[in-house]
């Protein structure tokens, strides 16, 4: 009598092969989904833990966005207790759960390159050196938390705009190149408003890479009435003087601002905008001269002069 056992044998074998053939197939599906942001990853052993059984349970029944909004909670919580380091876990258990929202990564970079760094830079009661070097390692953290939601978020135009911003801030160890490499990232997803074309532009003026591509940019923004305003007019002066200083200072300010009221009253208000930090070639040489051509001495009161000699020091940061 024949053993029945061979059928079983051969429809083992046929699953055995149908399966080894599939698996290439299910496995570049699998990639495939996770990375068109259908399918999730799946939960690595630390995050299980971190986030506990329950909350296991339900990220692994596919609801991770969920979990990721209780973590999240928790942020607020040490925010409000200035628990820097418990806020950066949390904030990292919430981004391993929910990478592509952009919210998550928005919120996460600002509470560390800002509100912590700040905290250690003022609040914390640290000597000055050691003050300025948590407050910097924690603007590096926030721009290395943006860069991860940057790659896992690589058409979010904001993420990258964010980023700039952070780069273009004064207070938070400025990089104008980077901040220009940023906002060029945001503008090149198509998806960016004008007002970050414009953030890059001034960037790119910042870094001074190109002084003369700038100045044909403003030129070109200049052609455009509604765009003639101070701070450009200003900006074309400064970046002029800088490539071939004129032989009558005064007499080109007249030409671009129109008059010598109106390009002392703006060349002289750029002159104190010491945050901006655009190109200042030649203005205060124009101011000075405009002054004196008023009859405005450097101690006059009403002098931009002694207005800029008067201002606060700034906060010395190395870069």
């Amino acid at each position: 009598m024949k053993s029945r056992r061979r059928p079983l044998f051969a429809a083992a074998a046929v699953l055995l092969v149908a399966g080894v053939v599939r698996l290439p197939v299910e496995r570049a599906m699998t990639a495939d989904f996770r990375a068109q942001g259908l399918l999730s990853e799946p939960l690595e052993l630390g995050l299980r833990e971190t986030i506990g059984q329950n909350s296991s349970a339900v990220a692994l029944a596919g609801l991770r966005t969920l979990v990721a909004t209780f973590t999240h909670l928790e942020v607020t919580d040490h925010f409000s207790a200035q628990r820097w380091p418990e806020l950066e876990r949390a904030m990292n258990t919430t981004v391993q759960l929910a990478p592509r929202g952009n919210y998550y990564w928005d919120i996460g970079g600002w509470h560390m390159s800002s509100n912590a760094a700040s905290h250690y830079r003022i609040d914390a009661g640290l000597p000055e050196l050691r003050a300025q070097a948590e407050s910097r390692r924690w603007v590096q953290k926030g721009r290395d938390f943006f860069a991860r939601g940057i790659r896992n978020n690589p058409d979010d135009w904001r993420l990258r705009a964010a980023l700039g911003d952070l780069y273009s801030d004064v207070f938070r160890y400025p990089d104008d190149a980077l901040a220009a490499e940023a906002y060029a990232g945001a503008v090149a997803t198509g998806k960016a408003p004008m007002a970050v074309h414009r953030a890059l532009f001034r960037a790119q003026v910042r870094s001074g890479k190109d002084p003369a591509k700038s100045l044909a940019e403003v030129r070109e923004l200049l052609k455009t009435p509604t765009n003639r305003v101070p701070t450009l007019l200003s900006l074309a002066y400064a970046l002029e003087y800088g490539l071939e200083p004129p032989d009558d200072p005064v007499a080109r300010a007249v030409e671009i601002f129109g008059s010598e009221e109106k390009a002392l009253r703006n060349l002289g208000s750029y002159f104190l905008d010491v945050t901006n930090r655009f190109p200042k070639d030649g203005v205060e040489t124009a101011v000075r001269l405009l002054e004196y051509r008023r009859n405005i001495a450097p101690d006059d009161p009403l002098s931009f002069i002694r207005q800029r000699d008067e201002l606060p020091p700034r906060p010395v940061l190395d870069h």
